[in-house]
């Protein structure tokens, strides 16, 4: 596996932020995102990926990291050199990836309400299975929606792909249309769970949608969430 850090990217002005990180793996060339968000007294790192001296210092000129979030079992790769990066911050992680990375130390798992750090500024919901779970945000201020692989979004325009990731989605049926990650579609069999869990986050006001892997959504994200979980939603 290697990989390429890129710059850090304003998404919304003074509230949220975004920092792609280029992958090769096994030949497939895929990106990953990061997501910087202003909370009241500080940033929270959102699925954090590689924390060079560049990207720490450029993070540290917007403010004080106070919060780093693993949001799933499967982004977790680069969490504990951000914890390394800012000590100070409280690390933030579900109860599946504690069970799965017990070398790693969170401060607080995510359950159903909100923690005090984030309440009333961020409200989440979690979806998955136990190959795959996440939880996904709305960041109230911004109004943005934050997800690992809820959607994943790849088209002739999504940037660090190459023919060996095209054809794979091809055959997925994930080229040119939003999609979850496989892992969510065939392991999730609680289906009226999933409907429920759905539906809340399609009920958040929300004008953009940032993802893990693929163009972010910035047209019309409730129905591309829509189209993507249509098979959940639908008789």
């Amino acid at each position: 596996m290697t990989t390429e850090s890129l710059p850090l990217l304003e998404y919304v002005p003074d509230l949220v932020w975004i920092k792609e990180h280029q992958l090769s793996l096994m030949g497939s060339a895929i990106r990953t995102r990061m997501t910087v968000l202003r909370l009241d007294g500080g940033l929270c790192l959102h699925s954090p990926v590689v924390i060079d001296d560049s990207t720490r210092a450029d993070i540290e000129k917007l403010g004080e990291v106070i919060a780093l979030v693993a949001p799933s079992n499967c982004h977790h790769l680069y969490f504990a050199g951000a914890q390394q990066a800012f000590p100070r911050a409280r690390s933030f992680g579900t109860a599946d990836l504690k069970r799965k990375r017990k070398d790693l130390r969170f401060d607080e798992l995510i359950g159903e309400s909100a923690p005090s750090l984030w309440a009333g500024q961020m409200d989440h919901v979690f979806v998955g299975n136990r190959i795959m779970r996440e939880v996904d945000f709305f960041h109230r201020a911004s109004r943005t929606l934050v997800t690992v692989d809820l959607v994943e979004n790849f088209s002739q325009q999504t940037a660090g792909t190459n023919g060996m990731l095209r054809a794979m989605m091809r055959v997925l049926g994930m080229w040119g249309r939003p999609r979850p990650a496989p892992e969510l579609r065939w392991f999730t069999r609680d289906r009226e769970t999933a409907r429920r869990a759905i539906e809340r986050i399609l009920a958040w006001d929300f004008d953009r949608a940032v993802i893990a892997h693929g163009d972010l959504l910035n047209q019309s994200p409730h129905d591309a969430v829509r189209e993507a979980w249509r098979w959940v939603l639908e008789p």
